[in-house]
């Protein structure tokens, strides 16, 4: 079997099919496509019949050559073992063209204009799709003379090839071999992109994917999501995924999900989830969420005055883990009031029978539950902090806030945009 050079399938859909006498038989209506390797075999070449306009199948093996104005078969058509078309085969017009793709290396949504193939060995196999305005131009039968007037001005159209061991489907297959939503080179994504994805798909397919994620991935590419789609896809998963999910994300982005879906559904989640995590998001749910106590975190580690420079460092490799950060750590009294902050390197570099209060930061800066967004990140600004400790008004702490929670506020609009387009 020939195949001359590259082509896109735009150039052979509605092609003649000619016999080895060079009588006609019909025109391509579609290809055949198994899944089975990582660039798609193409199996057979659907065909509508000249003379009763019935689509039949013809498997490649019986194809003498494929070309841009033509295709032939091996033998007169009388010979022809012709087969039955079957709805659950992959077919590339039906199934992947005009369908929504990930192209992985980009972590971006697209849409397959044309599919290009190639002569691999002797097969024929899909290995790269158009998702650009050429692939357009190509169907309308007009890319020669547009690329003629772009050479006018010395400018060609792009070419915006994927190559396609670098993509994945998203639109669900009709048959055996198809490839499932999402891959495994979708999960390995990092969990902003894995949300840019879900993002830019339909509903459908945003569940389809999240529902795929681990719950550690799944927590953490939530956070990135838009509220109303955050609450979207809690509602729309099972329960006890959704409680998994919940489990793996920090009190406060925990609060702020559940803060946006129905009371009803949100006192589910909360009945259903660890007792002390409930507490802990009940209390943040209180508060206005355009507020530093609706920002703020209870993540965090506090210490007794009394410690001891080892001691604290023994109880941080308890905690530290569960905490929100531990860039900061947070001295307090007898009655809970804060007192002091302390380092992560002062306390390092210290002796370890030191007691923190000989080493801590006494002059302390802090935000109050009510004190708005705009506020809390002015303060993180102009003293340079990593986070803020909250209080209330009898200097009790109630929470931190991360720079990355008011990260928004601190960056310029330009650099703000530039942080949003980067996921």
């Amino acid at each position: 079997m020939v195949l001359f050079s590259e082509m896109y399938i735009s150039e052979l859909i509605g092609n003649p099919v000619i016999d080895a006498l060079q009588e006609p038989i019909g025109k391509v209506e579609d290809f055949i496509v198994t899944f089975e390797e990582t660039f798609p075999r193409i199996i057979g070449i659907l065909i509508k019949l000249e003379k009763n306009k019935k689509t039949v199948l013809l498997m490649l093996g019986e194809v003498n050559l494929i070309g841009k104005q033509f295709i032939t078969t091996k033998n007169h058509q009388n010979e022809v073992p012709f087969g039955e078309p079957r709805l659950d085969e992959v077919r590339l017009c039906r199934d992947i063209l005009d369908k929504q793709i990930v192209d992985v290396n980009g972590a971006r949504v697209v849409r397959v204009n044309d599919i290009k193939l190639a002569k691999v060995s002797q097969d024929v196999r899909i290995i790269a799709v158009d998702v650009g305005f050429g692939g357009i131009l190509r169907w309308l039968k007009i890319e020669n003379l547009v690329n003629f007037f772009f050479g006018i001005f010395k400018k060609t159209v792009p070419q915006i090839l994927i190559g396609w061991d670098h993509i994945e489907l998203l639109e669900e297959g009709k048959g055996r071999g198809t490839m499932t939503i999402p891959h495994k080179r979708l999960l390995e994504l990092h969990p902003a992109d894995i949300a840019n994805i879900i993002s830019q798909v339909k509903t459908d397919q945003k569940t389809a994917i999240f529902d795929s994620l681990s719950e550690k991935t799944a927590a953490e590419a939530l956070h990135e999501l838009e509220p109303h789609i955050q609450a979207m896809l809690l509602m729309t998963i099972n329960t006890k995924k959704a409680l998994g999910v919940l489990d793996k994300m920090p009190v406060d982005e925990a609060a702020d999900v559940l803060g946006d879906i129905p009371e009803e559904k949100r006192e589910e989640f909360l009945r259903l989830m660890r007792i002390r995590k409930a507490n802990e998001i009940r209390k943040l749910l209180k508060h206005n969420e355009e507020t530093a106590g609706g920002l703020m975190t209870t993540e965090f580690i506090s210490f007794m005055y009394t410690y001891t420079v080892q001691q604290t460092i023994d109880r941080i490799r308890e905690s530290g883990p569960d905490a929100e950060t531990i860039y900061y750590l947070y001295v307090t009294n007898e009655k809970d009031q804060l007192i002091g902050v302390l380092s992560l390197r002062n306390l390092i570099v210290s002796h370890p029978d030191k007691q923190i209060s000989e080493i801590m930061i006494k002059d302390i800066v802090a935000a109050t539950p009510n004190m708005s967004q705009r506020e809390v990140a002015d303060l993180i600004s102009k003293y340079n902090l990593l986070a803020i400790p909250v209080v209330d008004e009898e200097k009790k702490m109630l929470g931190i806030i991360t720079v990355d929670d008011v990260v928004n506020f601190i960056l310029p609009p330009l650099s703000r945009r530039k942080r949003s387009m980067l996921g």
